[in-house]
């Protein structure tokens, strides 16, 4: 007859997770390859999410769902509809699983249908996201100037290879060679390195950006460079290695917090961009490819960035495979902080976590970094807990910043660290 698939089909929502175990392994038993299965489950008893999830582990990739949890059965009064399809999708996402579907546009589609069939939303999860962006909107009245203040930028310098920008106390470095996917050339790195140089060397700058234009943010190394050294090793090799090496310490070491805002698909050095700075935020489709296997080289330079971020065993997974890893993924992992789903989106991420940063004390964030160095670095030694003394002395010393931020605190008031630095009297050189 042409049958292609097979639906389980519990519409009077009765079955367990068990009872789904039980029949995929019968089917299997049979010679049903799960392949060739779909999941269709009813929620009258709340065990639909359950059972798709025992399903999934079974090997079935196909689920019937419905926005809202729309749907009953004939046959069963009382009987709810479909598992909804924002908690399915909400499940996977959150398990690394990628959906491809926007949860967001989902969940506002679910709270409109409902309204228009004068019926509860039984999407759990959707009703949660509606409830959450519905309070974030009536609490803006609420929130500190810093929290509103537009993030105007200014052009501060413009080259071949980058665009470079300030506002306030930020700085945005930009990556600007689209047609060749902002590779990692020599030119790139040099201009690159000097204006993260200059926002390190400013007093008045206490974060710096890291975003691109075009379709990637970033390719990685220049295989074109790469290709009339490699073989010959020695120095050739080494007048590769020692700038790439040089970009990614350059970042690893600031004293300023760092932000990658990815706006594409990042390879090889690009992932090593990334994943130096402390933040990462990115466009949900943005994927992260270790492709270096294939030319018969391996990600060297920035593997100590990729596995202290990601762990050894997606790391190893990513290495030897070279396979696209979705930010969602790397989000479950809590290597990226926040997505977006749009550009425009992520312009107003960016913008947003500029502003809640300025409730951060440049001094608090330095330390707080420091910290996590020596955690990496030297966790369990003795050098981990003389380090953590010392920080602890100078977060307590006279003059620190502790001492406005607690004063401020005790007075139900948030320090905008930003005018407080632009404040405070500087060194004349």
């Amino acid at each position: 007859m042409g049958c292609y698939e097979v639906s389980l089909g519990d519409t009077l929502g009765v079955g367990t997770a068990p009872d789904v175990r039980r029949l995929i392994e019968f089917l299997n038993r049979q010679g049903i390859d799960p392949s060739r299965l779909a999941g269709h489950f009813h929620d009258t008893y709340g065990q639909a999410l359950a059972n798709v999830w025992k399903a999934y582990e079974c090997g079935v990739r196909t689920f019937d769902s419905s926005v809202g949890g729309l749907g009953g059965c004939p046959f069963a009064p009382g009987a709810k509809g479909n598992v909804a399809t924002e908690d399915v999708v909400y499940l996977f996402e959150n398990a690394g699983v990628s959906t491809g579907i926007n949860l967001q546009k989902l969940a506002e589609t679910g709270v409109w249908i409902s309204k228009v069939l004068s019926k509860s939303n039984d999407s759990r999860a959707g009703a949660a996201l509606s409830a959450k962006k519905a309070s974030r909107n009536t609490t803006s009245s609420k929130t500190s100037p810093a929290s509103t203040e537009k993030v105007d930028w200014s052009l501060v310098r413009e080259t071949k290879q980058i665009l470079v920008y300030r506002s306030g106390a930020t700085g945005n470095i930009v990556l600007n060679t689209p047609r060749n996917g902002n590779t990692l050339t020599s030119p790139m790195i040099e201009d690159f390195q000097a204006a993260f140089r200059a926002f390190e060397n400013d007093s008045f700058i206490s974060r710096i950006v890291i975003s691109a234009n075009g379709k990637f943010f970033c390719t990685g190394m220049d295989l074109s460079q790469a290709a009339l050294v490699v073989g010959k090793g020695g120095d050739a090799s080494l007048g590769i290695f020692k700038p790439l090496k040089s970009l990614f310490e350059l970042i690893d070491n600031s004293s300023k917090v760092t932000i990658a805002c990815i706006n594409g698909a990042a390879f090889g050095g690009g992932i090593g961009l990334a994943f130096s700075c402390d933040i990462r935020i990115c466009l949900s489709s943005a994927t992260f490819t270790l492709s270096e296997v294939k030319l018969g080289l391996c990600p060297a330079v920035i593997s100590r960035y990729v596995i202290r971020e990601w762990g050894l065993a997606l790391s190893r997974d990513a290495m030897l495979t070279a396979r696209a890893v979705s930010a969602s993924e790397l989000k479950v992992q809590g290597a990226v902080s926040l997505l977006a789903d749009t550009p425009a989106e992520l312009r107003k991420t960016i913008e947003q976590l500029i502003r809640n940063l300025r409730h951060s004390s440049p001094g608090g964030s330095k330390m707080s970094k420091d910290l996590v160095r020596l955690a990496w670095s030297h966790g369990g030694t003795t050098a981990q807990e003389e380090g953590v003394a010392k920080l602890f002395e100078s977060m307590m010393a006279p003059g620190c910043e502790a001492v406005l931020g607690i004063g401020e605190f005790q007075k139900r008031n948030k320090v905008d660290w930003d005018v407080y630095a632009a404040k405070a009297p500087r060194a004349k050189i």
